[in-house]
């Protein structure tokens, strides 16, 4: 016994560590070498996706001039691709929905699910390949395997953790896309670990060691303090925690990493000390690029036209009573609709940088967000907004306050491309949707961005056809972009007048029901569809709270837009009185005017939820080519829509003998990356 003993976890010995597995059983570095052949041919693919899709996109740009479908693919390759993309959506887009009590919960979609699944069988199988499991005196072998196979996965954790990272670049990934593999990552690290100290607890366990073992043995000591700290990351990293104080993540996950590759680095031989140095040089190479763009962006300095230390200055605007619109003017920085932009103002919100998606676009010459109040910075922007924006006639704007500002950040097909593409949003969502909507209607006006190189397409756009759809729970909110959505409305009637073949509608919806609109709500659904008797006069009204919940459709499933049915604010909250009088009436007139205001008639003012499924079927079968659903909102929202898609596109046979086109959708959740 004593000469097993003596051999074991002995990571300080170079013999020890790079022992000569059995006779038939790969080496130690091998396996690794294994492991990332797998991995890298799949980030391989990811590229070459990419590559088809930025192709595919010259295509149609070059053809949209002169051929009305030059969304629909022609040539036998991009048919075929076309056909296996459909396949792959349909499969990846799913979730499996699942009602308990009510409540309606969704499972991961099919997509990540089979890619982390696939992870997972990867790293069984680099753990375990030629071993014996049922003989003890493998166990060894298999808990160092498995130690090699833990250590080399901290450069793919940091590369999808990273801002700007190498794989978000080629695949054409944004790095919030990927935050989700990174915690998956990490956590199937934290599996591989557990399989690292499990064999030598098994084979110690069998020798009545592992006591004496964890007291004694120095090294054993610090791989128990470097899995402490992974198992700490991943349960900090879970959402609920994640999200009690962002800031306080941000601060302590950085130190936590810190700490981690310490003890791991005191931990592993020197030969494996290797697969800590790359990544802490990805991560601060991260760091660095950002802190140069930070500093290129903020100080005034590099910028002609800013004045002071600071680059920007930003106003802040109560839009209702949870809502804030931060504007900063003449922008030092270049984005393109769809992108966010991390926000700090250190006087209002000390040590935090929050993302914010920009609801404005490039032609506005100003950046604008839209910011919800929940707590921490955003609840100080609302209330620094309370005390100082101007409510009267009289009043002076407030020159305001310095921040700065980190990215832009995010990357998205350009919808340009497409032949038809809906929009959905849920509350705030509309931030992402309306500047994207916005920028194609500059695209058909021919006021689209001018082309960065050679290598982009021309100006304008293969797109006839724009379906907006926008779920809130005020009417009141209709006026963040109330001007914005009316300019496109009016936009797009002139270029029909002119004889351009294009077109726009748009439908707001009013409901209570917190999952079309809420982040933080269930998706509680107890929908039925309109009866014909419930028809009511659409009324630009706000209802009255005590309203009868009988007379209220605000829930239930609007399935025909001809419908007639009072708009409610059955969900508003009653606005209390402020301490500051000036800020009650600042809200008082807000309502009143969010009440008595008017859309362009063309804009639908509905009440209940839309029929997401008949939304994207009807836009489906006018489409002459490739179409794109854009969704933003809260959860539930987010996979009724990828689950609609899937099946309007299996319903319909895309790409598959039957002419209906392809059906491509972009999803973007409420949340921190």
């Amino acid at each position: 016994m004593s000469s097993i003993v003596a051999r074991q976890h002995n990571h300080g010995s170079t013999g020890g560590m790079s022992m000569t597995m059995a006779a038939g059983v790969p080496g130690l570095f091998y396996m690794q070498q294994i492991f990332w052949a797998f991995v890298g041919t799949a980030i391989g693919v990811t590229v070459i996706a990419n590559g088809l899709n930025k192709l595919l996109y010259h295509q149609r740009i070059s053809a949209a001039r002169d051929n009305l479908i030059a969304a629909k693919p022609k040539s036998i390759f991009f048919r075929a691709h076309a056909t296996t993309a459909a396949i792959v959506r349909e499969y990846g887009y799913y979730s499996l929905p699942v009602t308990i009590r009510k409540t309606q919960i969704y499972f991961a979609p099919l997509g990540p699910s089979t890619i982390l699944i696939g992870y997972l069988v990867l790293i069984i199988v680099c753990c375990f390949y030629g071993f014996n499991t049922e003989d003890v005196l493998q166990w060894e072998d298999v808990g160092y395997r498995a130690g090699y196979i833990a250590v080399c996965q901290l450069p793919l954790i940091i590369l999808l953790a990273a801002k700007r990272n190498f794989i978000g670049y080629f695949t054409g990934l944004g790095y919030e896309r990927l935050a989700w593999l990174h915690r998956w990552i990490a956590r199937a690290l934290l599996f591989t670990v557990v399989i690292h100290a499990g064999f030598f607890l098994r084979e110690w366990g069998k020798y009545d060691y592992i006591l004496i073992k964890i007291k004694a043995d120095p090294i054993t000591q610090k791989g128990i303090a470097a899995a402490g700290v992974l198992l700490w990351i991943i349960v900090s990293s879970v959402a609920p925690i994640r999200g009690l104080s962002y800031e306080i993540f941000v601060i302590q996950h950085i130190l936590s990493w810190l700490g981690l590759a310490a003890a791991t680095y005191l931990h592993v031989p020197k030969e494996n000390q290797i697969w800590l140095w790359i990544p802490l040089a990805l991560w601060g190479f991260d760091r660095l690029v950002r802190a140069v763009y930070l500093t290129y962006n903020n100080l005034a300095v590099f910028h002609l036209n800013s004045s002071g230390f600071l680059a920007c200055k930003a106003t802040f605007e109560p839009l209702d009573d949870s809502h804030t619109r931060v504007t900063i003017s003449d922008p030092p920085v270049k984005w393109e609709a769809g992108q966010h932009l991390f926000l700090a103002c250190h006087v209002l919100a000390p040590l935090s940088s929050h993302p914010f998606t920009i609801s404005s676009i490039p032609s506005d010459g100003k950046i604008e967000f839209v910011v919800r109040a929940k707590k921490g910075a955003t609840k100080r922007f609302f209330k620094y907004a309370e005390k100082s924006y101007p409510s009267g006639q009289n009043s002076t704007r407030n020159s305001g306050r310095s921040v700065l500002i980190d990215g832009p950040y995010s990357r998205i097909r350009p919808l340009r491309q497409f032949d038809s593409v809906v929009f959905i949003a849920g509350s705030t969502g509309a931030t992402f949707t309306v500047p994207l909507v916005r920028d194609i209607v500059q695209q058909w006006k021919g006021l689209g961005q001018s082309r960065k190189s050679h290598f982009d397409p021309p100006p304008g756009a293969v797109t006839r056809y724009i379906r907006f759809v926008w779920v809130v729970k005020q009417s009141s909110a209709i006026n963040w972009f109330a001007s914005e959505l009316e300019r496109a409305i009016r936009d797009v009637g002139n270029l029909r007048h002119d004889g351009h073949y294009v077109g726009l509608d748009m439908s707001i919806y009013v409901t209570c029901d917190e999952n079309m609109t809420s982040g933080q709500a269930s998706t509680r659904d107890s929908s039925t569809s309109l009866d014909v008797d419930e028809k009511r006069l659409i009324t630009s009204e706000v209802r009255d709270a005590s309203y009868s919940s009988r007379e209220c459709h605000c829930r239930k499933i609007l399935k025909d837009e001809n419908a007639i049915v009072p708009v409610c604010d059955c969900g508003s909250a009653p606005i209390t009185r402020a301490a500051n009088s000036r800020t009650s009436s600042y809200y008082t007139n807000s309502l009143e005017n969010s009440r008595s205001s008017e859309v362009d008639n063309r804009i639908a003012i509905l009440s209940g939820r839309p029929d997401v499924s008949e939304v994207i079927r009807g836009t489906a079968e006018c489409a002459l080519g490739e179409m794109a659903v854009v969704v933003c909102g809260p959860q539930g929202l987010v996979q009724r829509t990828r689950n609609a898609a899937a099946a309007v596109s299996d319903d319909r046979g895309v790409h598959k003998g039957t002419g209906a086109q392809g059906i491509y959708v972009h999803a973007e959740t409420f949340g921190y990356a």
